[in-house]
């Protein structure tokens, strides 16, 4: 008699206890699913397999629906993408094999323009993410990164300039170490113009006849007033609270113990290489 009492409850329970542990585990697997190309890419990450990582996150980059996981991918995919890029770079590993990576990799966004890797990389997924994700945290640090979109050499001085001052004019007030580095910018692109017109026979600055008036009066004048400003933005960055330092290697251009700052306060026959092959 009891058990017939109790078989009914027992049975309805036992029905409504399978049913929610087969909706839980089809729910922890559809998020495991979902997941996985960014539980794959940390994987990789670990075996410091960047290319590999990256190929990881295919699912999210190629996928048309917007997620939380997607926006993660685009940024995963650009920060790793500019690690994969230096370590090419200092290994010298060039040749069909990368040249056929980029090739894959601009499928996916990276959006590669040049053979010569180390000016290739335009930062196509920052561009992605930020036009998909305008709302993004990393909107800061992604908006000072497309100032120059992986270009070394300021491709427009006057633009280039204009959008580091607009920068600075909209986050200087936060102390971003973003803004730090654009002080750097203006003090390296001052510099360059300062070096052109100081030493315009120099036979690397002589391969380019675009700069100065023909004036040396005139001349003179811009180059000291360019002079100015870069040192004006060099002190600025030195006292930066984040630790940044100018990681310019002057020591290949046998400056080993000096940087930007002091020798442009010498004015030594320096610095034309911030705007004519970057910094």
């Amino acid at each position: 008699m009891f058990l017939r009492d109790i078989w009914i409850p027992v049975t309805i329970f036992l029905v409504v206890s399978c049913v929610v542990c087969l909706g839980f585990r089809s729910e922890t697997e559809a998020e495991t699913i979902s997941a996985s190309p960014l539980v794959a890419t940390e994987k990789l990450i670990r075996t410091e397999n960047y290319y590999e990582a990256i190929l990881a996150l295919q699912p999210l980059l190629m996928s048309d629906t917007k997620s939380k996981e997607q926006e993660e991918a685009l940024w995963l995919a650009h920060t790793l993408l500019v690690k994969w890029e230096k370590e090419i770079i200092k290994n010298g590993a060039f040749g069909k094999d990368t040249h056929q990576k980029i090739g894959i990799l601009n499928k996916l966004g990276a959006d590669f323009d040049n053979v010569e890797i180390n000016f290739g990389y335009r930062y196509g997924f920052l561009h992605r993410l930020i036009d998909a994700y305008p709302d993004t945290p990393k909107q800061p640090i992604i908006e000072y990164a497309l100032i120059q979109s992986g270009y070394p050499v300021p491709q427009d001085f006057d633009a280039s300039l204009s959008a580091l001052h607009d920068y600075i004019k909209k986050y200087e007030k936060t102390g971003r170490a973003e803004v730090y580095k654009a002080y750097l910018d203006i003090a390296h692109i001052h510099h360059g113009i300062w070096a052109v017109l100081t030493f315009p026979d120099h036979p690397y600055v002589a391969m380019f006849d675009t700069f100065g008036t023909g004036d040396p009066e005139k001349d003179k004048k811009l180059a000291d007033s360019h002079r100015e400003i870069a040192l004006k933005y060099y002190a600025k960055f030195y006292i930066n609270p984040h630790g940044l330092i100018d990681s310019f290697d002057y020591g290949f251009y046998d400056f080993n113990d000096e940087n930007g700052f002091q020798l442009l306060k010498r004015n030594a026959e320096f610095g034309w290489n911030f705007i004519l092959y970057g910094c």
